[in-house]
């Protein structure tokens, strides 16, 4: 009688942890159907559009007649929520859904995370993807709160399979990639873990007249490089896109980030030499264009340049860097406050998030 009673209670167990698996999967696919409709939504009826857009263009040119074209395109859908309970305003962003479109010589990757859209944890992570031959693997996994797996899908070939059937993802591998693409919203939107900007201090520095030379010199080259850029099969750049609503009129950034393969020794690396940011409101507001030049071979800034435009004004900064990041000239129109302390901090939010996603790719 004993064994019965047991073997009743544990059915009964098990029956009822179905139920609460099937309820959170209900749940997610309940929270997955809002979010889409929300992202259908998004900038309609009115509304301002709160999304960010990144593609990263990078290739490698193996011969002169087979080049490996790699493109990574990125979606963030965020809601907007106050920090500070004094302001009138959302002063902060929440992400809900990302979606990912990645291609590279005839193979494709696609990725979707859904995130909870009170407290930001993972629930829902989708993969879908084909090599050029036309195989196709696709995964679903599902989280709860803790971060923990509650049920997981996959397809390989277009038949059903088991966990462990393939190494193309699993559980673990999926859940720290939505964690990277996380960090570099909150890097880019919530400007969180930002390091200061601290010069070297103790370098050798140029005489002023010929360190300012040296700037311009590389500014021109950076220029050169840009153009030929734009114009390469193999374009190395990273395009921003942030469609946003603090207060007033929905606001529009731009940020382009350019950089080049770089090779020390055996290892290799990317190395950014230019980034161009351009911010402004739809039909009214302020307009601001921004410049950031870096130093050949490091990612130490050393120009940087700001035109503001707002109604019937306009103000322009430049501030030069010596080798120890201290600005050593400054040329303005407008009162001078910060010695190009905030760019520094701005060029370094950006080299976070170019960093972040060149790592993560």
């Amino acid at each position: 009688m004993k064994h019965i009673l047991l073997a009743i209670i544990c059915l009964l167990a098990l029956t009822a942890q179905a139920q609460t698996k099937q309820e959170q999967v209900s749940r997610i696919r309940k929270a997955y159907a809002d979010a889409k409709a929300q992202m259908a939504q998004n900038g309609k009826n009115g509304m301002a559009p709160l999304d960010v857009q990144i593609q990263v263009s990078d290739g490698t040119e193996v011969s002169e007649d087979f080049v490996v074209y790699n493109e990574t395109r990125l979606n963030y859908y965020f809601n907007k929520y106050r920090t500070d309970t004094s302001l009138d305003y959302p002063n902060a962003s929440s992400c809900y859904f990302i979606v990912e479109n990645w291609t590279a010589d005839g193979h494709t990757r696609y990725r979707e995370y859904l995130f909870d859209p009170n407290d930001g944890y993972l629930l829902f992570a989708y993969m879908k993807s084909e090599t050029h031959a036309g195989f196709v693997v696709e995964t679903r996994y599902y989280y709860d709160a803790e971060g923990r797996l509650i049920d997981q899908k996959h397809k390989v070939g277009g038949h059903d399979a088991e966990p462990g059937s393939h190494t193309w993802n699993d559980e673990k591998s999926e859940k720290e990639q939505a964690q990277n693409y996380l960090d570099v919203f909150e890097t880019l939107m919530n400007v969180k873990h930002i390091p200061s900007a601290v010069g070297h201090f103790g370098q050798a520095t140029s005489p002023k007249a010929e360190r300012l030379k040296q700037i311009r010199s590389i500014y021109a080259q950076a220029k050169d490089k840009i153009a030929k850029n734009d114009k390469s099969e193999i374009p190395h750049d990273m395009h921003i896109v942030v469609r946003d609503q603090t207060f007033g009129p929905p606001q529009i950034t731009d940020v382009k980030i350019y950089y080049e393969p770089q090779q020390i020794g055996a290892f290799s690396d990317h190395h950014c030499y230019f980034i161009s940011e351009h911010r402004h409101h739809n039909n009214m507001g302020s307009d601001v264009y921004g410049e950031y030049l870096f130093a050949p071979e490091t990612h130490d800034l050393i120009f940087s340049y700001t035109n503001a435009k707002e109604e019937d004004e306009q103000f322009e900064w430049r501030y030069y860097y010596d080798e120890n990041g201290q600005c050593i000239e400054t040329k303005t129109t407008a009162d001078d406050g910060d010695q190009g302390e905030g760019d520094k901090q701005t060029a370094l939010r950006y080299l976070q998030v170019f960093t972040s996603l060149l790592t993560t790719l």
